[in-house]
């Protein structure tokens, strides 16, 4: 029996029985438009109760449902063991499948409670608890992990539940919503223990359930970060500053304390070995965190290849240092748009020179390559400002050929709630078709196609110019890259774009009906290199 089972629902719940048009929309993401990744949360989670005896697991039925279209998710939840269910409403995208997902387990298992978490299961609470009977609570805010301890224990105990922080639940027909304890104080008790998962599905004999993504064993990677929160306002983003002070209780950037993010990577480099994806601006957090980081990953004597992110370019003595610590590297930036006006309007408040100075210092520096994301669909953006993106790619790979990789995508199928463009819609030329959270379901519920699930446009674009544009760009951009594309490129080979897709599903080889046996011995022979190692 499992204290809690974590689910991830996909986001079309009938996927498997519609012709959905899925366009563009998943590909800056590794995962399929199904978005079969859950949330770095659900590790964070079982890295932090796993240890004091808590019984987790993950079970990604998104995951599940799209590797094996037979399967029956009915019979399949209802296999589930566990004193409570808990679902993550994270991403807005997966509303569809986590409705859906949360009614079947309650017509099931009426017995168990079920628990939502998320940015965006936090930011629609109120209406969650109004009109959605069928799920039981609300784990509110971005860090819930030591809150799920106090949970579990009330809910197994049956114990008052009011004393469990962040949790809005209902009691005799009311509404009740507990102190909400600002997440700041609790970053040094996020973890990220990669070991822990394996040797979780090791214990419950089965893999597919617990795999981030439907290519993770073809193309695999994994991820830590450095942060929650963020000092910036870009217009787009649900994680803005304005969104966290606004709707998720955070007043301040919490910064994870460096040894941790360093033994994250160390678990990763020894449990799998794979390529390595920080989230967070570590340029951003100061000279004093990038010395801890850049020292701790030279003293430990990691070599794995490192993806880092920046908000904003970093100077010529950032990179100088990267080279210098990293054994391999590679950074991406998003500028959103070529045109700097643009950019500006959007939150991202720096010239096309300094992102060229960026490109040139990267690539002094020997980083392995060098991703640059640029998004459809931008307060002020108009048709020809797509086309100057797809200019301005072809001259820089005209200067650096395959090293630097260029994206361009729509934003879908949703603006942010909590971001400003969402909030204050007009002030930035936006017209928002949804607003509630059943708005935003029956989008997805009624959609044939991504464009019709799109819950804006702009006053420069609507939806069928988003739609439009975004196919042409983005099949302007790809064949582009093909044009540079450099098979002798080794180096580049070993650090593998983590948003680029496979061709060839794993599934092929590994799938929900692989042999038990096989399974047992595969995870056999990863526990015992584990102990070795160890």
């Amino acid at each position: 029996m499992n204290d809690l089972v974590l689910i991830h629902a996909p986001t079309v719940y009938d996927f498997r029985e519609r012709e959905i048009n899925y366009g563009p929309v998943s590909d800056l993401v590794p995962s399929t438009p199904v978005f079969e990744m859950y949330p770095i949360g659900f590790l964070s989670i079982m890295s932090n109760l796993c240890p004091d005896g808590y019984r987790i697991k993950i079970e990604n039925i998104a995951l599940e449902m799209l590797m094996n279209k037979k399967i029956d998710v009915e019979k399949r939840l209802s296999s589930l063991e566990s004193e409570i269910f808990g679902i993550d409403l994270h991403w807005l995208p997966h509303v569809h499948g986590v409705i859906n997902i949360a009614k079947i387990l309650k017509k099931i298992r009426p017995d168990i409670p079920v628990v939502l978490g998320g940015l965006s299961a936090t930011y629609f609470h109120d209406e969650i608890m109004k009109e959605l009977p069928f799920i039981d609570y609300v784990m509110l805010g971005d860090t819930t992990e030591p809150f799920f301890r106090d949970f579990i224990d009330a809910v197994e105990e049956k114990r008052d539940l009011s004393k469990v922080p962040n949790l809005i639940y209902r009691e005799n027909g009311k509404i009740k919503l507990n102190r909400v304890i600002s997440p700041e104080k609790y970053i040094d008790q996020v973890r990220l223990d990669y070991k822990l998962l394996i040797k979780n599905c090791i214990k419950n004999l089965e893999i597919i359930p617990s795999i981030p993504y439907s290519t993770w064993m073809k193309s695999s990677t994994a991820m830590t970060f450095i942060q929650k929160g963020c000092h910036h306002n870009c217009l787009l983003c649900g994680g803005s500053k304005y969104a966290y002070k606004n709707f998720y209780y955070r007043n301040h950037v919490s910064y994870r304390p460096v040894k941790n993010v360093v033994e994250d990577i160390r678990s990763i480099e020894e449990s799998m070995g794979v390529p390595i994806y920080v989230s967070g601006d570590i340029y951003q957090a100061g000279p004093k965190y990038r010395e801890e980081f850049f020292r701790l990953i030279r003293e430990n004597g990691i070599d794995s290849s490192i993806l880092f992110e920046l908000f904003n370019p970093a100077q010529e003595e950032f990179y100088k240092e990267m080279e210098h610590s990293i054994d391999m590297y590679a950074m991406e930036i998003s500028p959103e748009s070529s045109n700097e006006y643009v950019r500006s309007c959007n939150g991202r408040y720096y010239t096309n020179f300094a992102l060229e100075k960026n490109m040139e210092y990267a690539k002094k520096y020997n980083a392995g390559k060098m991703d640059i994301f640029f998004s459809i669909g931008l307060s002020q953006q108009k048709k020809e400002n797509i086309s100057e993106d797809v200019q301005f790619a072809r001259k820089y790979h005209d200067i650096y050929n395959d090293w630097v990789h260029f994206f361009i995508s729509p934003i879908s199928p949703f603006i942010d709630p909590g971001s400003m463009a969402f909030e204050l819609s007009e002030n930035f030329g936006y017209r928002i078709f949804a607003r509630t959270l059943m708005d935003h379901y029956n989008l997805l519920d009624r959609a044939e196609s991504w464009v019709d699930a799109l819950n804006y446009e702009t006053l420069w674009l609507s939806k069928n110019d988003i739609g439009n544009l975004s196919i042409e760009a983005g099949n302007s951009i790809a064949l582009l890259r093909s044009q540079y594309e450099n098979t002798d490129n080794k180096k580049d080979r070993l650090l593998p774009a983590i948003f680029e897709k496979s061709e060839l599903m794993w599934s092929e080889k590994i799938n929900i009906k692989t042999p038990m046996s096989f399974l047992v011995n595969t995870y056999r022979d990863i526990y015992f290199r584990l102990k070795i190692k160890n």
